[in-house]
This record gives structure tokens, C-alpha cells and sequence, in this order.
């Protein structure tokens, strides 16, 4: 082998290395929001697709960053800085993405716990724990309705722009300051009790409405067994609701996701 032959192996064998170093540092941005978002189907799917759909998803995003993939530093230091530079970026957009989930969960937990049937829990695997059966139905519906309006897209095209935005070799400088970043982040906590109240609404009033006749019934006849008839009547009356609001609930779930992709896409910029 000639001293060119070999330069040129060397050299091909460092840019494999390189090329691998940057794959793992899309990686670390892009399986945060694949394994903790609901909407990829949780603890259903095996981790073996979650790495597949990850990888695959960084070869695609590759040539995003290959301009600038000769400045992704191959010391052990810089580059772990870089790695959890990556993790920060993709757990704070799946935290964001989270939140409308998390929030129909809670509004389901509300709902349940007006009509005193908290007691009876499912398992949904989207979010990896035991829930109630209005949180199982309003988690569903909101994967459901998430997937058909392909919020998934956006969410590819969101993190395709946070590649531009805030390259691999660079670390967030926070244009508009750090602050109104954080406080974005703080109102995506705050807004996750005000969708559950919204979602939730028909219910609770519905049932509160019941219990508010049921109080009144039993002022004018005390032997009235108020507590067990309540219990009968209020999931009915919860049923009925959901049923007529149904279609309202459907829609502020589309503006919620509406909001919540636009605020995924103002965090990125806050963070260039």
C-alpha cells in the first residue's frame, strides 16, 4: 500500500467517524420527543422501532447538518457538551408536546372524580400508567385527532428548523434573553390545568349541577338516600354530557394543538 492509499483510507475511515459522531448527537435531539410522546404509542411500541424510527429520522435529517459537520469537535469534553446540549433541546420540545396529552389526562381524572368513579382505572400504554376511564377516553381521542390532523408532520418539520436554528456545533444563545424563554416554558406548565379545566367543563358542571339537586331534594325530604341515588345518576348525566359536547371538545382539542405546535416552534427561536 502506497502513503496516498493509505492517507486516503485514514481519511475515509475519520470521516465515518465523524459522520457517526453527528448521527449520535441528532439522535440525542430527536428520541426524547420519540419516546416520551404520547402520540407515537408509548410503551406499545418496542424500543427496537423507537431506535429504528430514530435513526432513520437522523439519516433524513443528515444533510441538514452536513455543511457543518467539520466543526463537531471529536474531543471527549466538547462533545459530551454537546450531547446533553442535544438531550436539553429534545426534552424541552417533548415536555412541550407532552402537555396537551398530559393535560386531557388530567381533565379525565377531574371528570371521574366529580362522578365518584375514580376507583375504576385502565392502563393506557401511551402514558405507561393506570388512569380513569374519562382519562382513557379523552388520551385516546386526543392521539386519535393528533395523528389525523398530522401533527406528526409538524413536529418533523419542527425539529428539521431546530437544526437550522440551533446547530449541532453551537449551543443556545438565547437571542431574546433567558427569561422569556423560561417564562414560555413556565406558561406550557400553567396552560396544561387550564386545557384540563376547559376539557373537562361539560362534566364537572354537569355533575356538580346533580349534586347541587340532589343537596336541594334532600333539604325538602331528609330521608331521601341522596348519596346513593347520586351515584347511580351522575355517570349517567356525565354520559349524556360528553356525548352532546363531544364535538365541542373535539374542537378545542384542535385549537390546543394549533397552540401547542406554534408554541414548539417559538421555543426553537427563542433558543437561536
Amino acid at each position: 500500500m502506497t502513503a496516498s492509499e493509505a492517507i486516503a483510507k485514514l481519511a475515509a475511515q475519520a470521516n465515518i467517524q465523524l459522520i457517526i459522531f453527528v448521527i449520535g448527537l441528532i439522535m440525542c435531539r430527536i428520541l426524547p420527543v420519540i419516546i416520551f410522546s404520547p402520540f407515537l404509542g408509548g410503551e406499545v411500541i418496542p424500543v427496537e422501532v423507537k431506535m429504528g424510527v430514530g435513526v432513520t429520522l437522523s439519516i433524513v435529517m443528515y444533510p441538514i447538518v452536513a455543511q457543518r459537520i467539520g466543526a463537531i469537535p471529536s474531543a471527549p469534553l466538547p462533545y459530551i457538551a454537546l450531547l446533553l446540549k442535544e438531550v436539553f433541546i429534545g426534552l424541552t420540545m417533548a415536555f412541550i408536546i407532552s402537555a396537551i396529552f398530559d393535560a386531557a389526562r388530567v381533565a379525565g381524572n377531574l371528570a371521574d372524580t366529580m362522578m365518584g368513579s375514580n376507583n375504576a382505572q385502565l392502563y393506557v400504554p401511551q402514558l405507561g400508567q393506570q388512569v380513569t376511564l374519562y382519562s382513557n377516553l379523552k388520551v385516546q381521542l386526543s392521539v386519535v385527532l393528533f395523528l389525523t390532523l398530522n401533527g406528526h408532520h409538524v413536529i418533523i418539520e419542527a425539529l428539521a428548523d431546530s437544526f437550522v436554528l440551533v446547530p449541532l456545533d453551537g449551543f443556545p444563545k438565547f437571542s431574546a434573553g433567558f427569561w422569556p424563554f423560561f417564562e414560555l416554558i413556565t406558561r406550557v406548565f400553567a396552560d396544561m390545568l387550564r386545557i384540563a379545566l376547559i376539557l373537562s367543563a361539560p362534566v364537572v358542571l354537569a355533575t356538580f349541577l346533580t349534586d347541587l339537586g340532589m343537596g336541594a331534594i334532600n333539604r325538602v325530604a331528609q330521608n331521601f338516600q341522596v348519596f346513593f341515588i347520586a351515584m347511580a345518576i351522575k355517570p349517567l348525566v356525565a354520559a349524556i354530557i360528553m356525548s352532546i359536547a363531544i364535538q365541542m371538545i373535539i374542537v378545542r382539542f384542535q385549537d390546543e394543538f394549533a397552540s401547542m405546535l406554534a408554541i414548539l416552534k417559538h421555543s426553537i427561536r427563542l433558543l437561536s
